[in-house]
């Protein structure tokens, strides 16, 4: 079993991308792990494609900030984002309609984004 960390997850994000849920979707989104394993990234949402890039982004949709685990969480299916949230596990910053739809653009199989890390 391959151990899952958040950057790997980042990294294989535009592998387990499902474009066709992502019509009519502009976004660049930045996220920022915090904790041991964190760092920050892009994601930028467009026209059915996904890119990733290391770093801050300028002029974000929006932002997520989460401890790693957490964001590993969101991303695996296994922490529902609104919850989360709810709890004061994560924070949003900018329009949190990009942030209700992110977790529908990516696979959560965790199984599939094992065999690609």
């Amino acid at each position: 079993m391959v151990e899952i960390t958040v950057k790997k997850l980042i990294n294989v994000l535009p592998k387990v991308f499902i474009s066709e849920n992502a019509k009519n979707i502009r976004a660049n989104i930045q996220i920022i792990a915090t904790g041991s394993e964190g760092g920050e990234w892009g994601i930028h949402i467009i026209d059915q494609t996904c890119r990733v890039e290391e770093g801050q982004i300028e002029n974000p949709d929006f932002s997520l900030i989460a401890t790693a685990d957490d964001i590993l969480k969101i991303f695996l299916g296994e922490l529902d984002p609104l919850r989360a949230y709810m709890q004061g596990k994560i924070q949003f910053k900018g329009r949190i309609k990009h942030a209700l739809e992110i977790t529908n653009l990516f696979s959560t199989d965790k199984s599939q984004i094992e065999a690609m890390i």
